[in-house]
């Protein structure tokens, strides 16, 4: 005990370099695709929060929202709290992503970032005065294959697509993912902006959103968190809507799919525009079998 103590007191921590760390949090929801027939149940898109930079570097790009790390709190602390002050809520599905460090990602000096994903219902959303004067946008989020070869490795082309709700912004980046062909399955992604795009991405976050993405559409098809975007009634098809949202394509047979994650109840959804058939709600003795 008394060597360690020493060793401390006489620990300098000028002996290595102290990177910066950053905590980057993903904000999605959901939204309904305004149709012509409001007695239909409206289709689902999925919508990203980016804030706009209001100051140097890359300053004026949008960027997803974040800050950095405190030396008293924790990763998990940091990122409560960035999601507290960029949307008034808490108590909501949070869990942290990947840690992206690539040492020329950030201009100013070297940064690493922990990205953090959070699924919040948008009627829940309550912007703060503390971050009033910051520029704001939902977008609209697609990531669509365009294209799937198989010859030496695997090679996936995508479009990482995003347009803000109100139409004035838009930024589209190509995806190129290259899979090794061993059990190893080794995998390496190139992002491209396009060429006919104003605005991008701040830093890298066009990598972070790309990854949260992917996490996403993974994790719905074995656990719950998709119905963190659902009130707790619910139709099969508003669950299915929010499901195809995500996935970014039509899925089959989903009632089926959904047997374990889902019991039918007596209960009654006021106030909707067209007459529910069923509803169901979340059930909560589901446990994922592999």
């Amino acid at each position: 005990m008394g060597e360690e103590k020493e060793f401390l007191d006489n620990y300098s921590d000028e002996e290595y370099d102290k990177p910066s760390v950053t905590n980057d949090v993903l904000i999605f929801t959901t939204e309904d695709i305004k149709g012509d027939n409001i007695r239909k149940v409206p289709k689902k898109g999925l919508q990203v929060l980016l804030i706009k930079r209001d100051e140097q570097p890359d300053k004026d790009m949008w960027c997803i929202p974040g800050g950095f790390v405190r030396k008293d709190e924790s990763l998990e602390q940091c990122a409560a709290r960035k999601l507290k002050e960029k949307t008034g809520i808490e108590d909501v599905y949070l869990e942290q992503l990947y840690t992206f460090g690539d040492v020329d990602r950030d201009k100013r000096t070297r940064v690493i970032t922990i990205s953090s994903m959070a699924l919040v219902a948008k009627e829940k959303i309550k912007f703060t005065e503390l971050d009033s004067l910051k520029e704001k946008k939902w977008f609209w989020v697609e990531k669509n294959l365009v294209e799937s070869k198989n010859d030496l490795h695997i090679e996936n082309k995508y479009k990482l697509y995003l347009r803000s709700e109100d139409g004035e912004v838009e930024i589209e980046y190509d995806v190129i993912e290259k899979i090794e062909k061993s059990v190893l399955r080794k995998r390496s992604i190139t992002y491209t902006l396009e060429k006919s795009c104003k605005n991008k991405l701040a830093f890298d976050h066009y990598k972070i959103l790309d990854y949260g993405i992917d996490r996403l559409r993974n994790k719905i098809e074995y656990t719950p968190i998709a119905f963190n975007l659902l009130p707790k009634l619910f139709t099969v098809i508003e669950l299915q809507y929010v499901y195809e949202a995500i996935m970014g394509r039509k899925i089959l047979n989903f009632r089926r799919k959904m047997n374990n994650f889902i019991i039918e109840t007596d209960e009654k959804i006021e106030g909707k525009p067209y007459r529910p058939a069923k509803v169901f709600k979340f059930n909560e003795n589901f446990q994922h079998d592999f």
